[in-house]
């Protein structure tokens, strides 16, 4: 009896298809050292079923990181030099107050081996410096990234290559939209994509309250608000017109929206938006340690 197996390659990963048996083979093995919240979420990331990653992390807090190999599977690590000898990139999901004195202390763990640093604030030359010259690569991601709706953004170090930003940029792709930018924008990114998911939560009570107030139930209410700006975000990306012409697809001449839109504009909307935005960029720039 004879038997065909076909390999194909699909969007970075390769398929292995035998009658009607397909299984995606693993390509890179993807070491993650924290998994709070957002390490968490990139090692669940990727996990999906269309994933060419293997995946392998590792937590001081052992507890935490057994609950989440029940729940995902993947290599759970004893130690810091474990996870790095399996890995081909390493990802520190930690915080900035400990990732340099984390990096100089474990430098010999990764010889040769690209380091991903997800710490707001902390520059890539601290890291690369704290390594003794190794490749690091710093992504900005948000927290929409534990639904899968991200916006991670990457800035390579002069060390990495082509290939790195290449797999750096499919890692992050599991978890949403992904993007390069140079590191000087790093802090106006922080205010506008990684601080973003608060204004939009603001925005989201805010109309909740107002349904509230006109007499919708606020669960009902919170559904409104937030499937609207869910739905307005989506037409946004998908959309060729600009946010202004889309905002004028909703404005009536002489009716509601109009109206609404104008008491937006007479007490500031706009400006106080930008206005915190850009305070939110100098206090980034501010613990990062740059002078404004």
């Amino acid at each position: 009896m004879l038997r065909i197996v076909l390999n194909y390659r699909r969007g970075g990963v390769v398929y292995r298809q035998s009658g009607k048996l397909m299984a995606v083979e693993k390509l890179h093995t993807v070491g993650i050292i924290g998994i709070g919240n957002m390490g968490s979420a990139i090692a669940k990331g990727l996990c999906a079923p269309d994933s060419s990653f293997d995946i392998a992390y590792y937590d001081v807090d052992q507890v935490k990181a057994k609950t989440l190999h029940e729940a995902i599977g993947g290599c759970l690590c004893a130690n810091v030099q474990e996870i790095a000898a399996q890995s081909e990139i390493v990802i520190l999901a930690l915080k900035p107050d400990v990732i340099i004195s984390f990096v100089r202390e474990h430098r010999a763990s990764f010889p040769g081996k690209p380091v991903v640093s997800i710490a707001a604030g902390i520059a890539l030359a601290a890291i690369e410096e704290a390594l003794g010259g190794g490749a690091a690569v710093r992504v900005m991601p948000n927290t929409p990234a534990l639904v899968g709706k991200g916006m991670s953004v990457i800035s390579p170090g002069l060390r990495c290559g082509a290939g790195t930003i290449e797999l750096v940029e499919k890692i992050f792709s599991f978890l949403g939209r992904t993007m390069v930018l140079p590191e000087k924008l790093m802090d106006a990114v922080t205010a506008v994509s990684g601080c973003g998911p608060a204004y939009a939560f603001t925005m989201i009570q805010a109309m909740a309250d107002a349904g509230v107030k006109l007499g919708i139930p606020r669960d009902k209410a919170i559904i409104l608000a937030a499937q609207t700006l869910a739905g307005a975000a989506e037409m946004a990306l998908s959309s060729h017109s600009g946010p202004i012409e889309l905002r004028g697809m909703v404005t009536s001449p002489g009716g509601s929206t109009i109206e609404a839109v104008h008491c937006l504009e007479r007490a500031g909307f706009a400006g106080i938006l930008i206005d915190a935005i850009e305070a939110a960029a100098k206090k980034s720039e501010k613990l990062g340690g740059k002078k404004s």
